[in-house]
């Protein structure tokens, strides 16, 4: 078992002593670390060194001998392309076929309930002038019915085509999620990556906007289409002629749905990234409170917010305005069209057909008012939820640079024995070399203290042993296996990373020391034994719950030094 230790005070390498090493926060890693011993032990620290400037660092023991490997060029990213956001979402509403067939067999009964009812309507009001009919109630309780149905049809198509769209947007979200896990660390850590905040925005905000819009996909294309022909069909039947009018009218508002809809979109897109900047700023401000007050930051940080919140405040103006604006307008064009419509149809008409169809003629047309409409506000949500996929989407579209052979080895046991050699890393094309021909031999069962100033490479060390980077050049060997042929888990498993910084996840102590038990049941025996290692037992014990405490969000219910002994 590997331990690497990063430790905050420049002194600490000083003064370390057999109890304090047992003190060292390693509980978080694999439960079993407390029952072996380490074989090989490194210490990284960073003490203000004037007189060097070394790339590499100074180890606090005589270097062994160099071991030189040649130089291995990494091929770089290719090019990749993607296709269109709305096909790369298809795979996810396909695992739903079966919700969506029944949503959209319902709305074929809504529909067919509906088309019934519009020439009943119009027999209907051509007997109201007999009261003594005995065809009245006859006619209304059929009418009634149809309309019974067609409403129960149409509440049943949109709760299945709702629910297709909220667990086809689950399933895309763990497949993001899990993009994202799998992602290099250069991800999380170079200038390209994306904040915290951002991530957490699109994950929860903008996932619900692509909801949105997976709904006006699956509601547009069926059931809108379906009362749209249907409506037609009926006019078609009563008057041809008064029809064609209508089809007049149908391209106009089509075009000038699609105009504000790609405006709208423009504008969703602004709103989206002000949000998602307001967003990673408060992730990044609300941790680091102790940072602000103690540099009386408040103001300071208050302007920043104020700014960022106005800012979205303005855009967010933009969107809503213009999604109020959309359909008033639409529904203004369709009723100045059925105005005019009804005004054609008195004088072309010219008593060639009876009341009852022209009542028939004029209800089927407000009926196919209503799925232009719908088509309207459909493609307004599809414009709005387009960047929110995008922007979903965008960051499991990658290639990894840190990959796993398919003939890579698990590794049983290790000794401890390594060795770097040659290895030439830096961070970025356009930086400077980290480690530049760095060359290090680390044998079974040694403790050895890495110091070095400030971007010497003694961290860097540590990432590239376990493979969380990849040099430009050069070998990394554990016990004479290079770490490129090992399966990443195994190679991870083995090792333990004590950071100088305290990272806890909300949940209880149990949880947080049993952390890595890749097995999924927490050994309680296991756990408390790490943390008498770790004399953290002591405060743990006091707690009221114990190790069943609830530590809060990252640790906040404890202490600084609690959280170093937890970790």
């Amino acid at each position: 078992m590997l331990l690497l230790a990063a430790l905050a005070p420049p002194s600490s390498v000083l003064s370390l002593s057999s109890s304090s090493l047992q003190n060292i926060s390693f509980l978080r890693n694999r439960l079993s670390v407390a029952h072996l011993r380490f074989s090989s032990l490194i210490i990284l620290s960073n003490p203000s060194l004037s007189s060097s400037s070394s790339p590499f660092f100074a180890a606090a023991r005589e270097s062994p001998p160099s071991i030189v490997a040649a130089c291995e060029s990494r091929p770089r990213d290719a090019a990749f392309r993607f296709s269109s956001p709305l096909f790369q979402i298809a795979p996810f509403l396909r695992d739903e076929w079966t919700t969506i067939l029944k949503g959209w067999l319902c709305s074929f009964v809504a529909i067919y309930c509906l088309s019934r009812a519009v020439p009943q309507l119009g027999r209907l009001s051509s007997i109201l002038s007999q009261v003594h009919s005995p065809r009245v109630p006859q006619e209304g309780a059929v009418l009634v019915a149809l309309g019974c149905l067609s409403s129960a049809a149409a509440y049943l198509q949109q709760a299945f085509l709702w629910e297709a769209a909220s667990r086809s947007v689950y399933r895309l979200r763990i497949h993001v999620f899990d993009r994202i896990l799998q992602r290099d660390l250069e991800f999380f850590e170079g200038n390209n990556g994306l904040l915290a905040g951002d991530v957490a925005y699109r994950m929860t905000a903008e996932a619900a906007d692509v909801s949105e819009a997976l709904y006006a996909i699956l509601n547009m294309t069926v059931p809108n289409t379906l009362q749209f022909v249907a409506m037609a069909t009926q006019m078609i039947s009563v008057s041809p002629m008064l029809s064609l009018l209508a089809a007049f009218a149908v391209p106009c508002i089509l075009f000038f749905i699609a105009y504000l809809g790609e405006t709208l979109r423009k504008i969703s897109r602004k709103a989206s990234m002000s949000s998602a900047r307001l967003s990673a700023y408060l992730n990044e401000v609300l941790p680091s409170m102790l940072v602000v007050k103690a540099n009386i930051g408040e103001s300071k940080e208050s302007f920043r917010f104020q700014t960022l919140a106005l800012d979205n405040l303005l855009q967010q103006l933009k969107k809503k305005k213009m999604k109020a604006l959309i359909p008033q307008l639409v529904q203004a064009l369709c009723l100045g069209g059925l105005l005019v419509l009804c005004v054609c149809s008195v004088v072309v008409s010219r008593n060639s057909f009876d009341c009852s169809n022209l009542f028939s003629f004029i209800t089927a047309l407000m009926l196919l008012i209503e799925p232009i409409k719908g088509a309207g506000k459909a493609y307004n949500e599809l414009k709005q939820g387009e960047p929110a996929i995008e922007r979903l989407l965008d960051p499991t579209r990658f290639i990894p640079k840190v990959t796993e052979k398919s003939d890579a080895i698990d590794l049983d046991y290790v000794t401890g024995d390594i060795r770097f050699c040659g290895v030439k890393f830096r961070y970025g094309d356009d930086m400077p070399y980290v480690l530049d021909q760095a060359d290090l031999h680390i044998r079974p069962g040694e403790r050895v203290a890495l110091v070095g100033p400030s971007g010497g490479g003694k961290t860097t060390l540590s990432k590239l042993l376990l493979r969380l980077y990849d040099p430009q050049c050069g070998s990394i060997l554990v016990d004479n296996h290079d770490i490129q042929d090992v399966k990443l888990k195994s190679l991870r498993k083995h090792i333990v990373l004590v950071s100088q910084e305290s990272m806890l996840f909300s949940g209880t102590v149990t949880e947080n020391i049993g952390y890595r038990d890749l097995t999924g049941q927490i050994n309680q025996a296991d756990v408390e034994y790490a943390a008498r290692i770790a004399n953290a037992d002591e405060f743990i014990t006091k707690f009221v719950e114990g190790y069943e405490t609830n530590i809060g969000q990252r640790g906040s219910l404890l202490s600084g030094g609690q959280k170093q002994s937890e970790i």
